[in-house]
């Protein structure tokens, strides 16, 4: 009796041994999936976002596994958008990436504490399982969500010729809704003569994040590049007059050629710098108008003196929030 159970105990070390060498051999990782911690810097759109990790300072992009979210211009994007943003924006995440797309995107699951982000943007109806390259087997949970949100006509499925974003890009030829088609050139005005030395970007300003950050597409790419106006400190969302600096910054940039002389990069990743629209610096326009203040810890008052010199013109006229 305990000769054979010892036999067995053997049978089964051996059999163990025998499965691991098949695994070494054919090259097979049991390994999981790998796990990055940090936060969400912004959020893109319905399915992607940046990202942050734990001691590190550059951004990453991300893209949500097994979600596909409406293109920018297609009905409830910006439903999307802000439901996303919602869930994760400023937020501790966990990422367990799936794998690295040819954009060089992590693709991943994303997690807020135990809430599954993925499966949430598919329960509330504003994005489609993108089963063309998530399994459907793993993720029956993800499919499940869209069949349950389509039945009860939530978010994007209360619009019965709802397309699917994937059959949008095929008709459209591209998966980037870029500016870059008919930008607005402020020929009248030529830029001025930067240094020698100085890091210039050059390109179109996609959209304005709020009354000191925009979206920049810079010549020859389509992805964003993050833009932080140096020396510009503009009302946090919600304040009074942060939806009129917005509403500035968007007027002064949006969808036209931009020149940012690079300051620095910030712990975020974001480039900071001096925008100008031809010969119009639009970091001291947003300060002169009484719209934003200058930046106390990073606007030197004698190398940035023409920011000062605005915000002290705009107090003295009481203009914007100095009234």
């Amino acid at each position: 009796m305990c000769y054979a159970f010892s036999d067995f105990l053997l049978r089964c070390f051996m059999f163990k041994r025998f499965l691991l060498g098949l695994l070494l051999i054919f090259g097979i990782s049991a390994a999981p999936a790998e796990t990055l911690r940090g936060k969400c810097s912004y959020v893109q759109d319905g399915d992607s976002l940046k990202f942050v990790q734990n001691g590190r300072s550059e951004e990453v992009r991300v893209r949500l596994y097994g979600v596909d979210a409406p293109e920018k211009n297609q009905e409830f994007a910006a439903q999307s958008r802000k439901k996303l943003e919602k869930l994760v924006r400023g937020k501790n995440i966990r990422l367990e990436v799936i794998d690295k797309d040819k954009y060089g995107r992590y693709v991943a699951k994303v997690y807020v504490g135990k809430v599954y982000v993925n499966l949430e943007m598919l329960k509330a109806g504003l994005a489609w399982h993108y089963d063309y390259y998530a399994d459907a087997a793993q993720d029956a949970s993800l499919a499940k969500a869209e069949t349950e949100a389509r039945k009860a006509r939530l978010g994007l499925w209360r619009d019965e010729q709802a397309k699917n974003p994937r059959e949008h890009r095929r008709e459209h030829g591209t998966v980037y809704d870029s500016p870059q088609s008919e930008p607005v050139d402020v020929a009248a005005e030529e830029a001025p003569v930067f240094p020698a030395d100085a890091e210039l970007l050059h390109g179109v300003c996609r959209h304005v994040q709020d009354g000191d950050s925009l979206c920049l597409v810079q010549e020859g790419e389509t992805e964003d590049t993050i833009i932080q106006l140096h020396g510009v400190d503009a009302p946090e969302r919600y304040k009074p007059y942060a939806e009129e600096a917005r509403a500035c910054l968007k007027q002064l940039v949006e969808k036209k050629k931009i020149t940012v002389v690079v300051q620095t990069v910030d712990r975020y990743g974001r480039y900071v710098g001096k925008v100008y629209v031809g010969a119009k610096y639009v970091n001291q326009e947003l300060i002169a108008r009484g719209l934003a203040r200058c930046h106390g810890k990073y606007a030197d008052q004698k190398k940035d003196a023409d920011l000062w010199a605005a915000q002290q013109q705009a107090e003295s006229a009481k203009v914007g929030q100095w009234q």
